[in-house]
């Protein structure tokens, strides 16, 4: 996976990767991670419904996103104005509640918003193939302020049966990305009948899991 793959599907609009509406996940978990509303990052965040779903709910959401397109797509589908400046290597758009870093998560640091207390990953982990997951979970937990939570997503498939993205991550390599965390499987379920793209390109078995991570 590249930069150029992604950005070609968000051109092509090719995006059968975006769900509509809010993951039901997060909504049943997040009471569970956030005890209050507090800065909250969301990398490789698309379009997702969920940002404003956080927001609505006083979090002050930074989403950091490659497409630029999906970035003002999500801005027009929910009526949200954005201020947009050039920030390098960025593009920055900025709404109510919502912070828009269109860029490569790689460069994001630091510098650009501080630490966060909150985290949300619903379609990073499994976006990316496993030789680049180590960096991911790495620079992700670089940006977190000691003791920081988050609501992690994730997939489990028979990779013999469909080769991603979206990509099968198991559980001991979820523990083994995120040894900073407490890692608290809440929730495991068969998701293969939503999914009937998946079932199309061989898959017999498809599970979502759902993990709360607690900064060690």
């Amino acid at each position: 996976m590249n930069r150029d793959f992604w950005l070609s599907r968000w051109n092509e609009n090719q995006i059968g990767f975006h769900h509509q509406g809010v993951n039901p996940s997060l909504t049943q978990f997040w009471s569970d991670v956030a005890v209050s509303a507090m800065k909250t990052l969301v990398p490789l965040c698309g379009k997702s419904e969920d940002l404003r779903w956080l927001a609505e709910r006083g979090h002050d959401v930074v989403g950091v996103e490659l497409s630029l397109i999906a970035a003002k797509a999500f801005g027009a589908e929910q009526g949200m104005i954005f201020t947009e400046t050039h920030e390098p290597p960025f593009t920055v758009l900025r709404g109510p509640r919502i912070t828009y870093y269109v860029g490569d998560f790689f460069d994001f640091t630091r510098e650009k918003e501080g630490v966060f207390p909150l985290f949300y990953d619903r379609a990073a982990l499994i976006a990316l193939p496993p030789e680049m997951r180590p960096e991911y979970a790495q620079h992700l937990t670089s940006l977190m302020e000691p003791g920081g939570e988050g609501l992690l997503v994730s997939l489990e498939y028979d990779p013999s049966q469909m080769h991603g993205p979206p990509f099968t991550v198991p559980q001991g390599e979820v523990h083994r990305l995120f040894s900073a965390f407490d890692c608290r499987k809440l929730l495991e379920f068969d998701c293969l009948e939503d999914e009937p793209r998946f079932k199309a390109r061989g898959l017999t078995s498809l599970k979502e899991v759902v993990y709360h991570l607690i900064g060690k």
